[in-house]
């Protein structure tokens, strides 16, 4: 089960988990809930977040403002290392978690119709035999991209997963979307969006599949906001500015069997997919990004029966952080050691389009591609 919210980095949501050991920034200014303003978070803010450190430094208070999210952080698998798929805003990372590629670095216009016949997570879950479900808001989004799931009768309101649950009809895979003001999109309050996920894992939970079910939840972008760890860059595009790794952002994998613990690994939005596939045993999807990517399946013990988090609405009591306190990880190493040119994006017939490069940024200088560039400071869905 994939749970999909909005535009926030790990710096900005998880400082509260630095006493746990996490690699988080803990003096940044705090950020009032709900935010004033959606900040700038498209490709050409990403490259200006680069080459010029300029983004928003603040800190949600995450044990007061989402301590639900923190809870399930500190008890389940906290991927302190994860990240957005490309360094852009919404639709790409979007695509990436539910297919590894994207043929667009912008949100396309939402008065036009945009599809592409790629191959899915979901797609790949249905000639499978598996039944799946995309629970979104009413325009479908982000599955109506693709060819094969527009027209689908499995992409069905958010709204309706609850009932879902009760009836015991959950599918085999769920990604959900909430839309406003469930989303954590800026300006919304984004305890409302951590009220909209607790809600809905709670309805798993009660219903008896919290020992069966592995959650992921994730942000799709980074929101502009900042974040102090540099990702590695091991995808760039024409005009030689990093496209994958994009900023941190939170994943927090959860459920009865997954094994708690802070993991520092590099991963990204295609792990998630790639993870989705190892877990119902899935063939390759066709897309060597998804296909080579390791995955997070290894954080699954079928023997562990860990607690279910607290139930919707009660009082949440933290366990209690290690005394003493535990130092953050060493940054592991990059995953590759040279950055490459991002690929053609491929067809599900197996022919392939040109690789997306829709929003050109020219950079202050050419970069070294197999230098990991720095996540400077930071200040859309947009």
């Amino acid at each position: 089960m994939v749970f999909v919210q909005e535009n926030h980095t790990t710096d900005n949501y998880f400082g509260g988990l630095r006493p746990y050991g996490a690699n988080v920034a803990t003096d940044w200014p705090e950020q009032p809930n709900p935010p004033e303003a959606d900040q700038p978070h498209d490709r050409k803010a990403y490259a200006q977040w680069l080459q010029n450190g300029t983004a928003t430094r603040t800190q949600f208070d995450t044990l007061a403002v989402i301590p639900y999210y923190a809870y399930l952080a500190v008890t389940g698998a906290f991927l302190e290392n994860h990240c957005s798929g490309f360094g852009t805003n919404s639709t790409p990372n979007h695509l990436l978690l539910l297919g590894g590629q994207s043929p667009t670095l912008r949100n396309p216009p939402s008065d036009e119709d945009f599809e592409w016949d790629m191959p899915s997570v979901p797609g790949l879950a249905d000639e499978a035999g598996l039944d799946w479900r995309c629970y979104t808001g009413e325009d479908h989004y982000p599955a109506r991209y693709y060819t094969q799931l527009t027209d689908s009768p499995n992409l069905v309101p958010t709204s309706a997963f609850t009932a879902d649950v009760a009836a015991g009809s959950l599918p085999a895979l769920s990604y959900v979307w909430h839309e406003s003001p469930g989303n954590e999109h800026p300006t919304q309050n984004v305890s409302d969006g951590m009220n909209a996920v607790w809600q809905a894992v709670d309805a798993v939970v009660k219903s008896g599949h919290w020992d069966d079910t592995v959650f992921l939840l994730t942000w799709d972008d980074w929101g502009g906001w900042d974040d102090h760890v540099r990702t590695p860059n091991v995808e760039h595009t024409p005009d030689g500015v990093q496209l994958a790794y994009g900023p941190r952002v939170p994943l927090i994998m959860f459920g009865g069997s997954v094994r708690p613990g802070i993991d520092s690994r590099w991963s990204s939005h295609v792990g998630v997919a790639r993870t989705v596939m190892q877990l119902l045993g899935l063939p390759p999807l066709g897309v060597d990004r998804v296909d080579t990517d390791p995955g997070l399946a290894d954080l699954i013990d079928p023997t562990l029966h860990q607690p279910p988090p607290p139930s919707y609405g009660s009082r949440i009591s933290m366990p209690p952080p290690p005394s003493p306190r535990p130092q953050p990880a060493p940054m592991p190493p990059a995953p590759i050691t040279a950055s490459v040119p991002v690929p053609p994006v491929i067809l599900r017939d197996g022919t392939t389009i040109p690789p997306p490069h829709d929003v050109l940024v020219r950079a202050s200088r050419p970069p070294d591609p197999s230098t990991p560039k720095p996540a400077a400071p930071a200040t859309d869905r947009a």
